[in-house]
């Protein structure tokens, strides 16, 4: 009797993740235990199942993936076809990219960190760009997330799409501002069976022209996220909030959840030299931001928790349900937390910058210290993610942190909080091993639990 993975599914393996498996168009993933890999390693068509030892446990095994339809079997000998065999990569598995495939744009932001416009980053030629999809492919990437500058003004953006779909790797996410966002670019991604998540900025209602500076964006996003909704793309908003907008936020919530929108996430303003050039009194401090933001969580519940939101540094707050999550709580306050990596967002996507450069997070872009991690055209991303500053960053510890941080390591918070989030920490201090004045801040002035309190409250009251 001979059993075959479905046609669906394929086995990979990554240094230190050698057993997984995918399940394609969507790239989902499964990690597999050795006797699950081991079984589904047999079901390749072409092995004597009757003939090959094979202990209870894999009997079970096999069994009870047959009964969840990954594997079938077969008669005689039908062979797999050729992306479903095993496959290893010898670098630390990267399940998603997110890649600015160019650093020009069509709106002149008030805070953009890339001074978009005048396109500082550049972006990779067609030839460099088509490379790395390739190299991207040869890391064994699922999923491709696409960002600017504003991603449609590239020339050659369908062959892009094209190449990425080539090599069996998803687009999950397309960050746009929208305004090239038409009927005709949704169709060419409907030729392709292709429906990512279009992540559209609105920076709130009555403020949206004034912060991307062109008349007619926020008309042009609006139009853009009814169009989505028309055709049944999945929609998220990325929104800038500033001292001027607060009071726009649950307006604008309203707004954006009348029109489908699945999520929200509101944040501060990246303290970038062009937003202190523009921002026309509307700057505001960290603490004044995270008042607001508690102070509008009572209003997100007396609204029926209209969609997800997520007040970055604050809370995560979920439709329809008083179930929250307080962002600066990352860890459970054991010392088992210094064995957790640093940032865990980072373990399992890069982002990398319209000139190649491979990076942990997007908010690193903003940082002068960038030129410490490597540039893909230069040693190839497969070196990137193996050995370079990049890789020694994202496998970090706690630990490490705390070895090298006194103030950290004497904390009473430590392993609640962790260190806070590296980008922040480079950008304040200027050291990837540096305190995080913005999270000090928010649990020694007592911030989580008033976030904690205000949230528990208003579920009593309004959930």
């Amino acid at each position: 009797m001979y059993y075959r993975l479905k046609l669906s599914y394929s086995l990979r393996g990554w240094s230190r993740t050698p057993w997984v498996l995918v399940k394609r168009t969507e790239n989902r993933i499964r990690y597999l235990k050795q006797e699950e890999f081991q079984t589904l390693l047999l079901c390749d068509g072409s092995t004597d199942l009757e003939k090959e030892y094979m202990s209870d446990e894999m009997k079970q095994v096999l069994h009870r993936y047959e009964a969840e339809n990954v594997v079938e079997p077969c008669l005689q000998e039908k062979e797999l076809a050729a992306d479903q065999y095993y496959r290893y990569y010898d670098n630390p598995f990267v399940q998603s990219v997110l890649w600015s495939v160019t650093g020009y744009c069509n709106f002149r932001c008030r805070h953009c960190y890339m001074d978009a416009p005048e396109g500082k980053l550049g972006e990779l030629s067609h030839q460099q760009a088509m490379d790395l999809i390739r190299q991207m492919a040869g890391c064994g990437v699922l999923c491709v997330d696409i960002t600017g500058g504003e991603p449609l003004v590239r020339k050659d953006f369908w062959q892009l799409i094209d190449a990425i779909q080539s090599y069996q790797m998803t687009v999950g996410q397309i960050y746009t501002n929208g305004y090239l966002l038409t009927e005709d670019v949704l169709g060419e991604f409907e030729k392709r069976n292709l429906r990512p998540e279009f992540v559209i900025s609105f920076d709130g209602v009555g403020w949206h022209d004034w912060m991307r500076g062109v008349r007619g964006a926020e008309e042009a996003a609006i139009g853009a996220l009814r169009i989505c909704e028309s055709w049944k793309f999945p929609t998220s908003v990325e929104l800038c909030i500033h001292k001027g907008s607060l009071d726009a936020l649950p307006k604008t919530v309203e707004l954006l959840a009348g029109m489908g929108v699945s999520r929200l996430r509101v944040g501060t303003i990246a303290r970038t030299e062009l937003w202190k050039k523009n921002s026309e009194g509307n700057a505001m401090d960290f603490q004044t931001y995270i008042q607001a933001m508690i102070d509008y969580i009572p209003r997100f519940f007396q609204a029926g928790m209209p969609m997800e939101v997520t007040l970055a540094g604050v809370i995560r707050l979920h439709k329809k349900s008083r179930e929250f999550s307080v962002i600066p709580m990352r860890y459970q306050g054991t010392k088992e937390c210094e064995n957790r990596f640093l940032c865990k967002a980072a373990r399992y996507t890069c982002y990398i910058t319209p000139e190649g450069r491979l990076l942990p997070c997007m908010p690193m872009t903003a940082c002068k210290e960038q030129g410490l991690f490597p540039l893909i055209p230069d040693i190839g991303l497969q070196n990137g993610l193996k050995d370079s500053f990049y890789s020694k960053i994202v496998n970090s510890r706690v630990k490490d942190l705390l070895a090298v941080n006194e103030m950290c390591a004497s904390c009473e918070y430590k392993y609640d909080c962790g260190g806070g989030c590296r980008a922040s920490a480079l950008e304040q201090t200027g050291d990837l091993m540096g305190s995080v004045k913005d999270q000090c801040m928010l649990w020694k002035a007592g911030y989580v639990v008033k976030i904690q309190k205000a949230a528990e409250m208003s579920g009593s009251c309004y959930g």
